[in-house]
C-alpha cells in the first residue's frame, strides 16, 4: 500500500520546472516601425523570462496582451509530460523586460531569438490571441523553424505592409504613428491605468463563454499585475500586419497550421483567423463551441485534446 501510494502521489506531481532569462536585440532584424535611425538604444539587450518543463520535441506557448505566461498554467504541466515545453513572457509582459520606446522590434524576431539562446531549431507551437498574432508572423518569416503552429483567438494583425513603402514615406508613417501614440499616452495617463484595466476586464467577461466564473480571478490577478507598459510609452509597432499575408501567400509549401475558434470570441477575433484561413488553405480549423477568447482556459483539456491530436496526425 505504501509504494501505492508513492506511486500516485509521484504521478499527481508537477514536473520540475527550470526558469531563467534570454537576452535578445533590444532592436531586431526584421523591424520597420523604429522612429530612431542614429541613436543607439540604451542596452542593446533585453531579457526575456521563460520556464520549461519535460522532454521531448520542443513546444513553446505564446501569450495574450495584458496577461502573462501563466495564463498557461492548465495545460503547462500536462503538456510537460509529451514535449520539452516552453512558456515565456513577451518583451514588455510578466518578468520581461520592456522596450525601449521609439526602437523598433517585433516579437517574431523576439522569439526566433529566444529559440536561438536555448539551443532550439525547430519546435511546436500555440499562441493565443497576441500571442498567435506573433505566431503568424514567426511562421510568415521563419517557416523553416515550424514543426507545427497552433493558433487560438487571433492571428493576422492589421498593420501596413512597410517593406512596401519607400524610405521617406516609411518615415514619415513612423513618425505619425509615434507622435497619434504619444498624444493617447497623455490621454490614458490623465484617465489612469487602473481605469483602463477596470474596462478592459469587463471586455474580457463580454469575449468568455460559460466557464468565465472558473478562470475569473486568475484572469484578473494578471491583469492587475500587468506594468502596463504598452499604454503608458508610444510602443512602436511589434507586429508585421498584411506583411505576413504577403508572405504567407508566397510560400511553396506552408508548415502545418492549426487554427482554434471560440464560439463565444469577439467577432475581430474570428476575422483574424478566417485571414489566416484564407492565405493558408491547408489549415486545419476547430471549434470548441463551449469557449470564447481564452481557449486554453476555459476549457483546457479540450484545447490540449485537439492540439495533441492535430500534431500526432500522419503528416
Amino acid at each position: 500500500m505504501l509504494l501505492a501510494a508513492v506511486f500516485v502521489l509521484s504521478a499527481c506531481s508537477k514536473p520540475k520546472v527550470k526558469t531563467g532569462y534570454v537576452a535578445v536585440p533590444t532592436v531586431t532584424k526584421n523591424a520597420l516601425s523604429g522612429i530612431y535611425n542614429i541613436l543607439e538604444p540604451t542596452s542593446p539587450f533585453v531579457n526575456l523570462y521563460y520556464e520549461e518543463a519535460g522532454q521531448g520535441e520542443p513546444l513553446i506557448l505564446l501569450h495574450e496582451q495584458t496577461l502573462d505566461c501563466r495564463m498557461w498554467d492548465d495545460v503547462f504541466y500536462k503538456l510537460a509530460k509529451h514535449f520539452r515545453v516552453i512558456r515565456y513572457d513577451l518583451r514588455g509582459y510578466g518578468k520581461s523586460g520592456s522596450p525601449e520606446s521609439g526602437y523598433g522590434y517585433l516579437h517574431a524576431d523576439d522569439l526566433k531569438n529566444l529559440m536561438d539562446g536555448m539551443g532550439i531549431k525547430k519546435a511546436h507551437f500555440a499562441g493565443l490571441a497576441l500571442g498567435g498574432m506573433a505566431l503568424a508572423d514567426f511562421v510568415a518569416l521563419y517557416p523553416e523553424r515550424v514543426i507545427t503552429a497552433t493558433m487560438t483567438s487571433g492571428a493576422l494583425s492589421d498593420f501596413p505592409d512597410r517593406t512596401q513603402m519607400p524610405p521617406d514615406i516609411l518615415k514619415l508613417y513612423n513618425d505619425t504613428v509615434f507622435t497619434m501614440k504619444m498624444k493617447k499616452v497623455e490621454e490614458l495617463k490623465s484617465g489612469g491605468l487602473n481605469a483602463y484595466k477596470r474596462e478592459w476586464k469587463l471586455a474580457m467577461r463580454s469575449v468568455t463563454g460559460e466557464n468565465y466564473r472558473k478562470i475569473s480571478d486568475k484572469l484578473n490577478s494578471m491583469v492587475d499585475h500587468w506594468k502596463g507598459w504598452q499604454l503608458l510609452n508610444p510602443e512602436t509597432d511589434p507586429l508585421i500586419g498584411y506583411q505576413a499575408d504577403r508572405l504567407l501567400k508566397n510560400q511553396k509549401k506552408q508548415p502545418r497550421i492549426l487554427l482554434i475558434i471560440g464560439l463565444h470570441d469577439a467577432m475581430a477575433s474570428k476575422k483574424s483567423m478566417q485571414r489566416m484561413a484564407a492565405v493558408c488553405p491547408n489549415a486545419t480549423i476547430r471549434l470548441m463551441p463551449d469557449a470564447g477568447h481564452f481557449t486554453c482556459m476555459e476549457s483546457p483539456d479540450e484545447f490540449m485534446e485537439k492540439m495533441l491530436a492535430f500534431i500526432r496526425q500522419e503528416k
